[in-house]
């Protein structure tokens, strides 16, 4: 049986930090995922891809993610055979956060929609 774990990192992270499990998992073939998405909605096109690619050789398949490489993952790759998913420090409600920190900064949702990325006190929104 051939097993694999796709590790995808957190903003700002690296398919290289994928070399951190390897010894986790020994018998196991662990592979960073080096996305360039920075929205859902690029996710759901580009995971997908990148997923079906490395699973055909796979006869088992588990996801390893970090925050933000969580989200993504829990919105692209839904309906993917995934075996299991380990979520590190995951954003399991995004647009809660989002909304959150938009109230706490007086941003309405037609000024993000304008401005499409606006740099906050506490991260950009």
């Amino acid at each position: 049986m051939k097993n694999v774990i796709i590790y995808i990192h957190g903003k700002g992270g690296t398919a290289e930090e994928a070399e951190h499990y390897r010894p986790i998992f020994a018998n196991t073939d662990v592979v960073g995922f080096d996305y360039k998405a920075q929205t859902p909605w690029e996710a759901k096109k580009e995971f997908p891809q990148y997923f079906d690619a490395v699973c055909a050789k796979y006869e088992t398949v588990w996801v390893l993610a970090n925050s933000i490489g969580a989200f993504f993952a829990m919105s692209a790759l839904a309906d993917k055979r995934i075996e299991k998913a380990m979520f590190v420090s995951p954003i399991v409600n995004m647009e809660r956060l989002i909304c959150d920190m938009m109230a706490w900064e007086h941003i309405t949702e037609a000024e993000l929609r304008a401005k499409k990325e606006i740099e906050t006190a506490h991260g950009e929104i």
